[in-house]
């Protein structure tokens, strides 16, 4: 090659991972499927919310989907620097200057970009596909209901809108296909990280199969991260620590926790927060686990979030020694995101996410952990939505209120007036 040939090469290569506004690794290494088989090109892709995907994973193969016509113009567009509407979150979250996933892929996969035009024909398809990051949902079985989730993620929503006859409700179809369970068995030696999610990752058979195949193959290099609520740290006759001992690289746990005491009960039904609580800091201690939480900003966080981190730093969870705790600027579903809050509400919550800056800042903390909440406030304040989503928030509120014995009022005084403003 020429040295032409490879100053034009690396100048296309900068564009690709520094410079353009709707590239992203993902369509060249990896397929997310939902619970129910759905298949998309990440977790946050509209057509994570469409019934028909970019395929399903019940009826057709990986490299099917992989090749399916929506992911082809998926990367036709990324390639040619058009914005594609699966990809709306990402292009939200980097108008507001807070790190999009698309950014946050490229960074910890560039390493794969040398393969990503070769391997691309013309139409879009790829020549063969080889999974680097794995993030399939075999179910929705999980043992909590949170409020900001769904029947899609968990099979007690499911059981719950199934029993009340809500007029969604509707029995989830499994992605139990057992030939591509086998595909994905097969591209674990592909894998750089492997991401388990849910339902509730850490009871589901699907997880134990693929930890034990990865462990048999010698494949411990593999990077594992989890999103579990870690109410579970045995499965069966599984001893989840002892089979995490085995990998090489520290396991990335991100415990999803938005709050404490039963307010944490409320918002994760199902949680026993003393509980949570003991195994929140026996991993916390282990050597071998990188320990983080991610806290999910919402409608029942944002008022108190300060509150919150002074607790995490009263019973030691958090320390300015500990990686960055992420927090998730929720955009969906709408009538609980931050943005629904009525002004005054929303004063409030800057106020205690201020609150929550300077605690952090007395302690230490350096700008990675303070620059979370620093970019949640003007994503909150980014829309004013309480007209449009009231009606339906009282209804939601109450109507899960009634079925689950619980009082929003009673656990959220702050918010009492919200029920009849």
């Amino acid at each position: 090659m020429s040295n032409m040939d490879s100053l034009n090469k690396q100048k296309i290569k900068d564009f690709f991972l520094k410079k353009s506004k709707v590239f992203c690794m993902l369509p060249w290494i990896h397929l997310h499927t939902t619970p129910y088989g759905t298949a998309a090109p990440c977790c946050i892709a509209e057509s994570c919310n469409e019934t028909t995907g970019v395929g399903n994973s019940r009826t057709q193969s990986l490299i099917e989907l992989v090749n399916s016509d929506k992911m082809k113009q998926l990367r036709l567009d990324m390639l040619g620097s058009k914005e594609n509407k699966e990809c709306v979150k990402c292009y939200q979250h980097d108008k507001q200057n807070i790190q999009s996933s698309r950014v946050a892929t490229i960074d910890e996969y560039k390493e794969y970009f040398d393969e990503v035009l070769p391997n691309t024909n013309p139409d879009g398809s790829l020549k063969e596909f080889k999974m680097r990051y794995y993030d399939i949902r075999f179910s929705n079985i999980c043992n909590f209901k949170c409020r900001t989730c769904g029947s899609g993620f968990s099979s007690q929503w499911e059981q719950e809108d199934l029993k009340s006859k809500v007029s969604w409700a509707r029995p989830i179809p499994k992605n139990d296909n057992p030939n591509f369970l086998e595909e994905v068995k097969n591209q674990i030696s592909n894998l750089k990280t492997a991401y388990f999610a849910g339902g509730e990752p850490l009871i589901t058979e699907e997880h134990y199969v693929l930890l034990e195949e990865m462990i048999r193959k010698k494949s411990t290099k593999v990077i594992l991260r989890y999103n579990t609520n870690l109410s579970n740290l045995k499965f069966k006759d599984k001893d989840l620590l002892s089979l995490w001992k085995q990998f090489e690289h520290p396991i990335n746990v991100y415990a999803s926790i938005d709050h404490y005491g039963e307010r944490a009960e409320y918002i994760r039904h199902g949680t026993n927060w003393a509980q949570i609580e003991e195994n929140l800091l026996i991993v916390k201690k282990q050597p071998f686990i990188d320990f983080r939480m991610n806290t999910v900003l919402s409608i029942f966080n944002f008022c108190t979030i300060g509150n919150f981190y002074q607790y995490l730093l009263d019973k030691n969870l958090y320390t300015n020694k500990d990686r960055v705790y992420t927090l998730y600027n929720m955009s969906g579903p709408e009538y609980l995101t931050a943005h629904v809050l009525p002004e005054k509400f929303k004063m409030i919550g800057k106020n205690s996410l201020e609150s929550a800056i300077s605690l952090l800042e007395k302690n230490h903390f350096n700008s990675w952990h303070l620059g979370q909440l620093k970019d949640a406030l003007p994503w909150a304040l980014l829309l004013n939505t309480w007209n449009e989503q009231k009606d339906f928030f009282r209804n939601e509120v109450l109507r899960l209120d009634k079925l689950r014995g619980e009082s929003f009022e009673k656990v959220f005084p702050e918010y009492a007036e919200l029920l009849d403003f």
